[in-house]
């Protein structure tokens, strides 16, 4: 039995806390849209400035009705002014014309937008004007329906023992007559037999369930989403529901700001029921009926700003009391906090006073190794460089014993073949290959490459640095990684000290007129032609790795 009651408390709690933390995710919701509401407006203003352009531009009155239409709708629970111009221009064209279904329409509109504003009785006169037995099925169902909502306000507003249920007994025949009307396929059919349920059958629980599907089948940023999520809190209101009492209600807030509704109810009850809730939402209480207000005055509603206007007084004394609690409270916080801080300062003069030769002392020492440390790291990296030199001159003296090897063979070989030529008798034959530039050809390319590899391992950067002294569109660019052109290898043998143009040539089997062509034409090529060959004998003076 015991293990029974534990599973079972641990069920409550488990769905008390999901309840808490879908609350506390909705509030932050409202907060997040309040704050950003100036986007959400943005949006609206755009789709109405649309509407106001067709309307400029267009001359036919189908096209203008539409428009005025439109504009209507976007105004309606936005701005009461602005609803109330384009819905005179809807009656004054459409009568203009002789088009008797948007001159009842518009009528039927204009008596619902007056009954919002509060003006009851001028909405009963405009809505006595017409003769509902010529109406269609939908403009008939409006009709009614518009009864049923001037009525209702009309009870709120009188809010006594004599009038107002006079006014909601009519709010409840006309709802009976629109019911009736309804067909499954209307966006709006679960949402009206949700209020026929409330009010006429008092059966919540049937209204409960038309209204969840109003929920399901509408966008939560429609005004039925709203509407109906309003209803749904006061119905857990009435039956002493209040968590989900507070869900619904800030569903319903949602919804109107995303649809930017400022006649709206759901903000203002929302900010009674946190005031009552306690001290810890009264900020949200203030923040809550400031912004219905807000809302009120710039619909300019009569009757919301007359509600507001009696429960305004009481959140907002409220909320300076707790203001003045809190600041004085702030200042005794900041008494003690300054009291510390003045015995904090003490401490640590006398603190910084037996420390500070230690730290002078630390900072000697940090000192010195720090200079150690950078001497350290300088010696590293002259022992990098003294090795990569070392390397690379071992490698350069590897390739030069190589290519001496390589030459003394062929010499060798080329003796050997002279003496087979001379026993034979065969000296042209030996002529006639000692003169062939085949030889010559064969040892240039060799001495070439080992030199570009020579050269361009001892110094690796030749080529970057070089370049950079001539002109930017001049630059020269080998064909080959690792291998020079002929510009290059003639400057590479100035780096190194050969600056004849006769032991250039001797060395690249060229004549020195064509090696002093190539320096004159690579001089007209620098950027600065005075001191381009010095400038070549200071390259690579620091050698990098590769």
């Amino acid at each position: 039995m015991q293990r029974y009651v534990v599973i079972i408390l641990l069920f409550l709690t488990t769905i008390s806390s999901a309840m808490a933390d879908t609350t506390g995710s909705l509030i932050q919701r409202v907060d997040s849209i309040m704050d950003n509401i100036s986007q959400i407006y943005g949006k609206k203003q755009a789709r109405i400035d649309f509407y106001k352009n067709m309307a400029e531009k267009s001359r036919k009155p189908e096209t203008l009705l539409s428009a005025y239409d439109k504009l209507y709708d976007e105004y309606f629970v936005f701005q009461f002014d602005s609803a109330m111009v384009y819905v005179d221009k809807a009656i004054q064209l459409a009568d203009r014309i002789g088009d008797k279904y948007h001159h009842d329409k518009s009528r039927i509109e204009k008596a619902s937008l007056l009954a919002v504003g509060g003006l009851y009785g001028e909405a009963m006169g405009l809505l006595g004007e017409i003769d509902s037995v010529k109406l269609d099925d939908e403009l008939r169902f409006t009709y009614t329906i518009t009864h049923y909502y001037v009525y209702t306000y009309w009870a709120d507003y009188c809010h006594d023992n004599t009038y107002s249920p006079r006014y909601r007994e009519r709010a409840d025949s006309y709802l009976k007559q629109a019911v009736a009307m309804l067909r499954p396929t209307d966006s709006y059919y679960d949402f009206f037999w949700g209020e026929y349920y409330i009010y006429v059958e008092r059966n919540d629980q049937r209204a409960l369930q038309h209204y969840f599907k109003t929920l399901k089948t509408v966008p939560v940023e429609s005004r039925w989403y709203a509407m109906a999520s309003y209803a749904i809190a006061n119905n857990y209101s009435a039956n002493n529901d209040n968590r989900k009492y507070e869900e619904y209600m800030l569903r319903a807030c949602i919804s109107d700001l995303l649809n930017c509704t400022r006649e709206n109810l759901a903000m203002q009850d929302l900010a009674m029921y946190m005031f009552k809730k306690g001290d810890d939402n009264i900020l949200l209480a203030e923040r809550y009926i400031n912004f219905a207000m807000d809302d009120a005055k710039n619909y300019n509603n009569r009757l919301r700003i007359i509600e507001i206007s009696q429960k305004l007084p009481v959140i907002v004394s409220t909320y300076r009391e707790k203001l003045s609690s809190q600041n004085s409270l702030m200042r005794m916080a900041l008494l003690g906090v300054s009291v510390l801080c003045v015995f904090v300062v003490v401490i640590l003069y006398f603190y910084s006073r037996q420390n500070r030769q230690l730290a002078r002392h630390r900072h000697e020492l940090s000192q010195s190794n720090h200079l150690l440390s950078s001497l350290n790291e300088k010696l590293n990296t002259l022992n990098s460089r003294l090795l990569d030199t070392n390397s690379r001159r071992e490698r350069l003296a590897k390739l030069y014993i190589d290519l001496c090897a390589k030459y003394i063979d062929r010499l060798s070989k080329f003796e050997v073949l002279v003496k087979r030529k001379i026993k034979v008798g065969q000296v042209n034959d030996l002529l006639n290959t000692a003169s062939s530039s085949r030889l010559s050809e064969e040892d240039a390319a060799t001495f070439m490459n080992s030199f570009d590899t020579a050269f361009l391992d001892l110094y690796p950067s030749f080529v970057t640095e070089f370049n950079a002294l001539l002109r930017e569109d001049e630059q020269i660019v080998p064909p080959h990684k690792g291998r020079l052109t002929t510009e290059l290898r003639i400057y590479a043998l100035i780096r190194l000290g050969v600056k004849e143009s006769s032991e250039i040539a001797a060395l690249l089997f060229y004549t020195p007129r064509t090696i002093y062509n190539y320096r004159s034409t690579i001089k007209s090529r620098a950027r600065n032609r005075e001191t381009f060959e010095s400038d070549v004998e200071q390259l690579c003076r620091v050698i990098h790795a590769e």
